[in-house]
């Protein structure tokens, strides 16, 4: 999944006029996402990775870091989808 096509997926959740880039925000104050979107977001990368023939896990440790959290932006999210999806059993 590169970084656009998850940007696809946020702005059919949230808003297809919404502004966002590889780069912008996914947690944090400066975020424009809002918890219940971010959940969204969760369950589509859920659904997604089903049809992909794995589980994504967004609960990890790793994921409630706010350093480390492949949260941060679409960019890091969609690495971490394919890292999960490149180490599927």
């Amino acid at each position: 999944m590169t970084s656009l096509e998850l940007i696809d997926i946020i702005k059919d959740l949230i808003d297809e006029d919404f502004q966002i880039s590889d780069t912008s925000p996914l947690i944090g104050g400066n975020s424009s996402i809002d918890s219940m979107n971010l959940v969204q977001i969760c369950l589509a990368l859920e659904e997604k990775s089903e049809e992909d023939g794995f589980e994504f896990d967004w609960t990890s440790e790793k994921a409630l870091s706010m350093t480390n959290s492949f949260f941060r932006t679409p960019a890091t999210l969609a690495e971490e989808y394919n890292r999960q999806l490149n180490n599927k059993a």
